[in-house]
């Protein structure tokens, strides 16, 4: 169970506004008597000829194999899932062993579809989850013909999957100049009309997002077990086999930062751009398109900042209008908008399967959890005839991929690089400056030029500002506590993450001395992510401690200010990722905060069970120094690991119990080689106990009998007693009596209990 649009002006920035390059007036006049647009600068490197094909995902599958009759420990055939590479080594031991031929489970693939390049990789993960957003507002002829293709969401939905991996390299300049290419950059495509929600100070339903996301992880494995009528391995502990994770923990994760909607206090989900787009059935383009941009000027609230970038496209039906109309009509797009515009030629003719180009079109990686549950609903009833997957002609496909390419490479990029140049030379300049901290101090112990709330509204550097309002719960876009936060965001997501954390450092202390308790939240937790992704960031233990202390301060303005549990446990889920990926000691700072998870509740029981695994995965990565391996925490890995094993039998999953069991057995036989005798007699004990009752219990997952001892121990290749199998046949576990959400036992519990307590 889960725990709980008026116009702007910049007033005294002093920024001094670039012209703008949005829609000029347009008049009913010929093309040779229209006035041409000198077009922006762009400072992106010019798109490739060719746009390379996408890369066919390897899809691993693996199984476990289980053998009864068996008491010693062998060898196990199973190899981890990993989309990503085909020559993971396999297990090297099995604590349960293998089950007998007639039992023995073919490989099946993870019901869980298949994971984009380098999904394993958390990091990478975390970096591509903030993405610029780019809206979608299409005229009703345009989406027509989107519809007629088969998409019944629009234009949108065709253009959404197609965005989140952009294909070739985008190179990106940071704010010192120098430039990086990213092959794995990618935009997130969403309807304008969904920003028209205004969240308010006093939501309450900001836990559901929660909820939703235990659904789908409950729906997940139950569509496992009913698709494969077996098991699947779902689970597999990353230890010892680099830096994947369990692709069902890597679900929870995307869908965690899939979860939220537009909100004031950052600016992730605001639109960076807007994809105005008609069609070649329009009888009136050129007053749609002026239509459309007022209507895209008047739909965002009033936290979003107007100045989004406007691309104009006309989208040709090949199968039924003339391409010279529509060149001649684009031409005049261009002269009248200058160079953010692109001529997209598509079928309006539905593909199907049988078609001899036909190419399935991607799924979408980067689904909220209400999405997704959704999808799940309107699939169930097809799952005999099959899932039905959309397709799209090659010719369309690489139609979409070009438009996006040039769409991001020539337009997005270049208009974020110079909005961050803007903002960092007019704005956060200032507030670097001596003059501006000279401001800040006095603001802030004298009192000196302090504003009143009436007084103009961005001449404050600190302090209590007054631009804050705390009524509505959002700052005016264009004051400089905005500006700041979404020069900060923008920096991010340009993936130039020194100057971001340097701008969240700068305004975090003004969001707590206005009270704006979910920016200050925000901005310490953007500036904690900034500090760990950034590479040449020190990882000295007094910037760990600066680090720690960020995510203290906002994980409580999260929870207690602002009574927000799904921020609050984004940002501890960052933290812990980042932190365990920068290594040494920081990965015992990554247990505590995921300990941390459990104890506040913010995860249900699928989910406790995930981050169990995930700190046996924190102790487990920390490596020793010397021939000894001091430092190491393999013994207290193992043990979570057990502890995860147990839950998974909780929930009655046999076989996620077992890859869990066999990781510990790994650990264990890492300390026994390292140490020479196994510590704890009682543990094994136990852990011996926890094998048999997996078995018995995957017994019972294929329908055998239990209550037979005969059968069962012909089966089990061991003598039981009927009082032993008559007692285990109403435990579902060997560790107490205690529901999932009292938290796991402490090892002393453990090391106290017998689990000859539980057989006779």
């Amino acid at each position: 169970m889960l725990w709980p649009s008026t116009p702007c002006s910049w007033g005294n920035t002093g920024i001094v506004t670039p012209p703008d390059h949005g829609i000029p007036e347009l008049s009913m006049t010929s093309p040779e008597d229209a006035t041409p647009v000198k077009p922006p600068p762009s400072f992106s490197p010019g798109a490739p000829s060719a746009v390379p094909k996408a890369k066919v995902t390897d899809k691993r599958q693996s199984s476990l194999n289980l053998e009864l009759g068996e008491s010693k420990v062998i060898s196990s055939p199973t190899a981890p899932f990993s989309p990503a590479s085909s020559d993971t080594p396999s297990r090297s031991a099995s604590p349960i062993g293998r089950i007998s031929s007639s039992l023995n489970r073919s490989s099946v693939g993870s019901p869980l579809g298949v994971l984009p390049d380098g999904s394993d990789d958390i990091r990478s993960l975390i970096i591509r989850a903030f993405s610029p957003a780019i809206a979608v507002y299409a005229s009703d002829d345009t989406e027509a013909l989107v519809r007629q293709k088969g998409f019944k969401g629009g234009l949108r939905e065709l253009l959404r999957p197609f965005g989140e991996k952009v294909p070739g390299k985008v190179v990106i300049r940071d704010s010192v100049g120098s430039s990086r290419g990213w092959e794995d950059y990618g935009v997130r495509f969403v309807e304008l009309a969904a920003h028209d929600r205004h969240p308010g100070p006093a939501n309450t339903t900001q836990e559901s997002p929660l909820a939703q996301i235990e659904e789908v992880l409950k729906r997940k494995l139950e569509s496992a077990d009913e698709s494969t009528n077996r098991w699947s391995r779902l689970s597999l502990p990353p230890i010892g086999h680099g830096p994947s994770a369990s692709p069902l923990y890597q679900l929870l994760l995307r869908r965690l930062l899939s979860a939220g909607y537009p909100t004031p206090h950052e600016t992730f989900a605001h639109p960076v751009a807007c994809v105005i787009a008609i069609s070649s059935h329009n009888k009136s383009p050129l007053e749609s398109l002026r239509q459309l941009y007022s209507q895209t000027s008047k739909r965002p609230p009033a936290w979003v900042h107007p100045e989004f970038l406007r691309y104009y496209v006309l989208v040709h039906d090949e199968d039924h209008d003339d391409i010279t109309e529509s060149t001649r009509l684009y031409d005049q797009m261009k002269r009248h908008f200058g160079l953010h515009c692109h001529l997209l030629r598509l079928r309006s003719t539905q593909c199907v399967v049988t078609d001899d180009d036909s190419t399935e079109v991607p799924p979408c990686e980067w689904l909220s959890p209400a999405e997704d549950l959704l999808k799940m609903n309107e699939t169930n009833p097809l799952i005999d005839l099959g899932t039905e997957v959309p397709y799209l002609f090659e010719s369309d496909v690489t139609a979409i991929k070009t438009f996006v390419r040039e769409l991001v490479v020539q337009s997005v990029i270049p208009f974020m690089e110079n909005k961050v140049a803007l903002w960092n030379d007019q704005v956060a300049s200032k507030r670097r400056g001596i003059s501006g901290r000279f401001m800040s101090m006095s603001r802030r112990w004298a009192g000196f030029g302090s504003s009143s709330r009436s007084g103009a509204s961005g001449s404050g550097y600190g302090g209590v500002s007054g631009n804050y309002d705390s009524s509505l719960g959002f700052y005016r876009p264009e004051v400089p506590e905005a500006i700041l936060r979404k020069l900060a965001d923008f920096s991010f997501m340009l993936r130039d993450w020194k100057l971001s954390a340097s701008t969240y450092d700068l305004i975090r202390s003004d969001y707590g001395n206005d009270k704006a308790w979910k920016y200050h939240a925000g901005a310490h937790e953007m500036c904690a992510v900034s500090m760990l992704l950034n590479p040449l960031a020190s990882t000295a233990k007094n910037k760990l401690e600066s680090i720690d202390q960020m995510l203290e301060t906002s994980c409580y303005s999260y929870l207690t200010r602002c009574s927000d549990s799904l921020n609050a446990l984004r940002v501890l889920t960052l933290g812990v990722e980042l932190l365990k990926s920068r290594g040494g000691s920081a990965t015992e700072m990554a247990s505590k905060w995921t300990m941390r998870i459990m104890d506040l509740g913010l995860v249900g029981p699928i989910g406790k069970v995930l981050y169990t695994e995930r700190i046996s995965a924190c102790y487990a990565s920390k490596t020793g120094t010397g021939g000894a391996k001091w430092g190491s925490r393999r013994r207290k890995a193992a043990m979570w690991s057990v502890l995860a094993a147990d839950s998974w039998l909780q929930l009655g999953k046999p076989s996620l119990a077992s890859a869990c069991l066999e990781e510990a057995d790994r650990l264990y036989a890492e300390v026994l080689e390292r140490e020479g005798v196994f510590p704890m007699r009682e543990m094994q004990n136990f852990i011996d106990g926890l094998k048999h009752a997996v078995k018995v219990e995957y017994l019972e997952s294929k329908g055998v009998d239990t209550s037979d001892e005969t059968a069962v121990a012909g089966q089990l290749g061991t003598e039981e007693t009927s009082e032993k199998l008559d007692h285990r046949a109403n435990r579902k576990s060997l560790i107490g009596a205690a529901p999932l959400e009292a938290g796991p036992p402490s090892p002393v519990q453990l090391k106290e209990k017998s689990p000859d307590d539980d057989f006779e």
